[in-house]
């Protein structure tokens, strides 16, 4: 009978073991279905980060390979002003030579998702032991900001995905082999190449790793060397890029505000940090609707975690404090304390902090295993029906998000615009197709005021050269141009609006309009003509902003008069406060001219400016104090990519009471946008 029942157990044992992989093989499924189901309509934008990525890609084939500057296989790409883009442009290769669609620039990411589950399951089979290994697929299609963000071509969800096989491939090195290390390396160097908040996380997970695991590593000394040097040859590139590009890394967060950039005390940025850093473990942030993120980035009225998952994510948090001397435990708390580590830079928003998903994940399904394995041997006595009633509701949770998400997002905000949703990148440009081939005179000119980077959109839709411009109804507000039939402008209902009453314009012509979801005319295609007496209006006008303005700044210890052209970006005071990325632009003013008075005369040798990449004449007019007599000095500047100074040098020393500073852009004529970054006089 004992030999009988001892046979009967390794069979029992396969048919459970067979029975969790076809119920992992289902979550996977479920997994993946709720990704690529009606992926174009839900997130209800198409956004232009999304868009970069396929035309990075296409631009890289078109080019032989090269990048702008002429360098083969570059490692970052730039995207708004910052490079930022990296690995998921090169997945993109493998689409964008296919007709644009947003189905597969989506669906590429999407599908490489998949591994986060996967590896998940994995983990917690291979490392952590559990009974209940494969709710990980089905719980992970039940957390909504994962929901949202791995259904987009955002590189956010790209990093995190390889940020999760970089910690099963440490497990695996960890606990199981050690030839796994070069593996784990290797992910956690795309999740670091692939999204610029990770580039810290990262970092900071392995040196975390490195110093609590430094026992086992040590070890095998020539295994730990091997791996060292790997490293390094995964460093070389991004250590060559920042030699190349020294004030790349001051930009990006010159553009995001980082408070490191402003004139604080070292320790006030460290507390700034550390309460960023605070707030991306608040569990207030995590489980609860919040008004910090944008809409777009948050499923309404749901937390970035649901509610429920919350006790779970404490019990495993316990558990993996409890056994926190066991490798597998400590590495999960290691990735959860580190993943707010590149958001704070900054500050906390959820596409920097995704991250966190990995590590909240695995503590949820410990959290769960161990909920379930007591149940059953506590108060059901009845094995499997908890973990069914768990998979029941886990399943029923996400399909019924999907199916909410799908059905009622276009109506969750009526904020459709710059501010709000971004909707309409599909649906302008299809329908902007079709009222070009109903009327194939028409020059359209659509208004790029309703969407971050609405050229790019343009781009990816309508391909290259563009069949429309770019350009708002403003425009022809700020200087008379010609208006005729054929000239179409699509705008926003503000702007029909603005344009109606700026008095310049004859009762607007609607040809066209297209609603937003909710029914709203979010976009309207209008034909205008100038009002009889426009002539005399603009000549108004122009003399109006051709007055310059007068304004006293705080610099060199004392109050400076300054005279100045009208501006439409940042104000003069933005060329005298020492901050080299703070900067001022003319409306239209060629050259720019500032005129300084000092109330006490100031001793000068050299001046500088800082400029950017356009080239242009500095012109120096400085007025003795002591006998009136002006001395002029000149000089060119080429550009170049990043901001840099021009410095003009006094053969002695001269104490002045005026300066006139005129900076011509040699590449425009007029009307121009001249940039100053700063000025600076020793």
């Amino acid at each position: 009978m004992s030999d009988d029942l001892s046979a009967q157990q390794p069979l029992a044992s396969a048919r459970n073991d067979r029975r969790a992989w076809r119920i992992f093989a289902a979550g996977m499924a479920l997994y993946l279905a709720t990704r690529l189901i009606a992926l174009p309509n839900f997130p209800i934008y198409f956004f232009s980060d999304e868009a970069i990525q396929t035309l990075s890609a296409a631009d890289l084939i078109q080019n032989s390979f090269r990048g702008p500057a002429g360098n083969l296989l570059p490692l970052f790409f730039e995207n708004g002003g910052q490079y930022n883009l990296s690995i998921s442009v090169y997945l993109q290769l493998l689409v964008a030579w296919l007709p644009r669609s947003i189905w597969l620039t989506r669906g590429l990411p999407a599908l490489v998702s998949l591994v986060v589950p996967l590896c998940l399951g994995l983990a917690l089979k291979e490392f952590f032991n559990i009974r209940y290994w494969w709710l990980a697929p089905w719980l992970l299609a039940a957390l909504p900001a994962w929901f949202l963000h791995s259904r987009t071509a955002f590189e956010t969800a790209l990093a995190v995905s390889f940020y999760a096989v970089f910690l099963y491939f440490y497990l695996r090195y960890r606990l199981k082999n050690r030839r796994s290390l070069p593996l784990a390396l290797l992910f956690g160097a795309l999740a670091f190449y692939t999204y610029s908040p990770m580039e810290l996380v990262v970092v900071m997970t392995g040196l975390v790793l490195l110093i609590v695991d430094w026992r086992y590593h040590w070890q095998d000394k020539r295994a730990t060397l091997g791996a060292a040097v790997w490293l390094m040859l995964l460093a070389l590139p991004y250590l060559n890029f920042r030699v190349t590009h020294s004030q790349s890394i001051t930009q990006h967060l010159s553009l995001l505000q980082s408070y490191w950039l402003e004139p604080l005390p070292l320790h006030q940025k460290l507390g700034m940090y550390f309460s960023r850093y605070l707030k991306g473990l608040n569990p207030l942030y995590w489980f609860f609707y919040n008004q910090t993120d944008l809409i777009r980035h948050q499923m309404k009225g749901m937390g970035h975690l649901p509610l429920f998952s919350l006790p779970l994510i404490m019990l495993g948090l316990a558990l993996a404090v409890k056994n926190y001397r066991q490798p597998a435990w400590r590495v999960v708390i290691v990735a959860l304390l580190c993943a707010p580590c590149g958001a704070a830079l900054v500050d906390v928003q959820i596409t920097r902090v995704l991250v966190l998903v990995v590590p909240a994940a695995l503590l949820a399904c410990l959290g769960l295993d161990h909920a379930l394995v007591w149940a059953e041997s506590t108060v059901f006595h009845l094995r499997r029906w908890p973990a069914a009633a768990a998979v029941t509701f886990l399943g029923v949770f996400s399909l019924g998000m999907t199916a909410w998400a799908l059905a009622g997002a276009p109506l969750w905000y009526p904020d459709y615009g710059l501010y709000g949703m971004q909707w309409g990148a599909r649906e302008v440009f299809t329908d902007i197709q079709d009222f070009q081939k109903q009327n194939p005179q028409a020059r359209i000119i659509l208004s790029p005021t309703w969407a971050n980077a609405s050229d790019v959109l343009a781009r990816y839709f309508l391909g290259d050269p563009l069949p429309i411009e770019m350009g708002t109804v403003e425009m022809f507000t700020q200087y008379q141009q010609t208006l005729d039939e054929h000239i179409v402008l699509v705008m926003s209902p503000n702007e029909l609006e603005w344009a109606a009453a700026s008095g310049l314009f004859k009762p607007p012509r609607v040809l066209r309009v297209l609603n937003w979801p909710d029914g709203r005319p979010g976009f309207y295609y209008v034909n205008l003509q100038y009002v009889d007496d426009v002539d005399a209006l603009f000549a108004k006008e122009y003399a109006r902003r051709s007055q310059p303005l007068t304004s006293s700044v705080e610099w060199l210890g004392q109050q400076v008069m300054v005279r100045y052209p009208l501006l439409d970006l940042g104000s003069v005071e933005a060329a005298f406060d020492g901050d080299t990325t703070s900067l001022l632009r003319t409306f239209e003013a060629n050259p720019l001219v500032l005129e300084l008075t000092f109330a006490e005369p100031v001793s000068v040798s050299e001046l500088s400016v800082w400029l950017g990449n356009n080239p242009t004449m500095v012109q120096i007019s400085l007025v003795s104090a002591e006998n009136g007599e002006v001395l002029e000095l000149s000089a060119r500047d080429d550009g170049q990519d990043i901001v840099h100074p021009l410095t003009l040098r006094l053969e002695a020393a001269l104490r002045i009471r005026q300066i006139t500073l005129s900076l011509t852009s040699l590449a425009e004529g007029f009307p121009a946008h001249v940039h100053l970054w700063e000025v600076a006089l020793r």
